[in-house]
């Protein structure tokens, strides 16, 4: 039986990653996989009454864009929480507050998208729990930073809090104690955030992702949006059972929940890539755990949230259950501890552990991750407008070595490394961090570690090949070759030879994942 040719894309500037950096003409796609690519002549003989042909007049096609650590499920958030895109000041994000709150019923929760007002608003911080209330006419509201929350009266009570001479500002442990009693969504409303935050990473041409911390009931609507051929977007999970980075069940509690295994594959459109737990803190907040001691805190190390016992613990019940393991880790002190924890407990037959963010990782723990088949997933868009904030707790020396992508694809070989954005703590936008990886230029245009920028071709395999490998995917996705998986971006312009400006402003024609055309801007016809 010969199969009928579904797509072909003809008279474009193809990439196809290959070991060879081939560029191609033309690309077709049967059956959900690359069935030819080459020259556009060739191809176009393939295509059948029924074929779907698009005509690229000479744009760029690239593989799939792979975020290997993006909170992804917050991008299918508008209209169920408060958005607080191109908010400036704190008036304008109260303003915000108040529209949602005012369509909620009395009592109802009011949550925000995670922002950083310190950074955002020309005010330098975010409401107190006098404003939320006042904004939201005293329901409860829960505003999530990343690392930190606000909340409002009613939240700290729902909470256990007592908002006695609380300004509602929460760090770390504080904001789980209130984030553990906001209601979740109906599973009707999930599965709507989630298609809608799939599509939304499609339009930036991202085919792939490594959801950074999933629950359990996201985990199983993921799942379910696979299974019923409603996904978009192919899901590999870091997966925290209890719904916590930091688990405080006790160490029988915690092996009982592993015990079953990861949840198995769904077609190729759901993994579990592993475990997630946090070690330490970050740099803009001054709470990532590091060797020297912080500028503006004599003594202080950051923080640490798990002992080398009870990471021990925890990393080896998940290795013997059958799960790899990533960990957050940011500053140097949290990398060793993990390291050791990862050198303790090594187990065959898992895909590698993996050090999450790494950001002031140095050149011996990258040494020792080579030697440990540790891989790491770096995100330098956390140096796009924090360079200052980290400079003020860690100086510049420290500040300039963050985030050293040239040490870690020079040793750890691009395979080893993946890049991503971790959104929404920062911006999803792939082209505006393939111009940082290689500019080392933040959003003020000044240059921060330049001696670590890596080339364009390295970044765009980060963003491509790395991505695969990090999911041991490397075989069937990340390259344009015959037997692939059908997953490819059509840009406007070509991200290895464009000029630093039309890189950052690169737009996405069309995405195309298994196959299925999940994205198009209707420029192509």
């Amino acid at each position: 039986m010969t199969l009928v040719t579904d797509l072909v894309l003809l008279g474009g500037r193809v990439h196809t990653l290959d070991t060879r950096g081939t560029v191609a003409e033309a690309v077709a796609i049967t059956g959900g996989r690359v069935s030819a690519v080459g020259p556009a002549a060739d191809v176009a003989r393939l295509a059948g009454p029924s074929t779907k042909v698009v005509h690229l007049a000479g744009r760029t096609v690239i593989p799939g864009l792979v975020d290997s650590h993006c909170h992804f499920e917050n991008a299918g958030m508008d209209g169920h929480t408060v958005s607080f895109a191109g908010v400036r000041t704190l008036d304008a994000a109260l303003d915000r507050i108040a529209a949602l709150a005012a369509t909620r019923e009395p009592g109802a929760w009011v949550q925000g998208q995670p922002w950083n007002p310190a950074l955002q608003l020309v005010e330098g911080r975010g409401p107190d729990r006098y404003e939320l209330d006042r904004a939201a006419g005293g329901r409860p509201v829960y505003l999530p930073e990343g690392h930190a929350a606000t909340a409002s009266t009613a939240a700290l009570e729902r909470s256990g809090i007592d908002p006695g001479g609380h300004d509602g500002r929460l760090v770390e442990g504080a904001m789980h104690t209130v984030a553990r009693v906001v209601p979740d969504w109906t599973r009707e409303e999930r599965a709507a955030q989630l298609t809608a935050a799939m599509r939304a990473l499609n339009r930036r041409g991202i085919t792939s992702v490594v959801a950074g911390a999933l629950r359990p009931a996201d985990v199983e609507t993921v799942r379910e949006l696979a299974r019923d051929g409603r996904s978009t977007l192919r899901v590999a999970a870091m997966v925290t059972p209890t719904g916590e980075l930091n688990p405080s069940v006790p160490l029988a509690d915690w092996q009982a929940l592993l015990a079953s295994g990861p949840p198995a594959p769904i077609g190729q459109h759901y993994l579990t890539r592993g475990i997630k737990l946090q070690v330490d803190g970050g740099m803009t907040l001054g709470t990532a755990a590091t060797r020297e001691p912080y500028l503006t805190r004599p003594g202080y190390h950051g923080e640490l949230f798990a002992g080398r016992d009870r990471l021990a613990e925890l990393v080896d019940a998940a290795h013997r259950a059958g799960w790899p393991v990533g960990t957050h880790v940011v500053g140097d002190a949290a990398i060793d501890l993990a390291l050791d924890v990862h050198e303790a407990t090594r187990h065959r037959g898992l895909l590698p552990d993996v050090l999450i963010h790494a950001s002031l990782i140095r050149r011996d723990q990258i040494a020792r991750a080579r030697a440990l088949g540790v891989q790491v997933a770096a995100q330098i868009p956390f140096l796009w407008r924090n360079r200052a904030a980290i400079a003020g707790h860690l100086g510049d020396a420290r500040t300039e070595a963050a985030v050293p992508l040239r040490d870690l694809v020079d040793g750890l070989g691009l395979d080893g490394v993946a890049a991503g954005t971790d959104y929404p703590i920062n911006a999803l936008d792939p082209f505006q961090n393939i111009y940082a990886m290689t500019t080392r230029r933040d959003a003020a245009g000044e240059v921060v570690g330049g001696a670590q920028a890596v080339t364009r071709a390295e970044a765009l395999r980060l963003y491509t090949t790395s991505g695969a490998a990090h999911t041991g995917e490397q075989e069937v996705k990340g390259r344009l070759t015959a037997g692939a998986l059908a997953d490819l971006a059509v840009l406007d312009a070509d991200p290895l030879t464009a000029s630093d400006d039309e890189l950052r402003a690169t737009e996405v024609l069309m995405t195309v994942v298994g196959g299925q055309i999940v994205h198009d801007t209707g420029l192509l016809g």
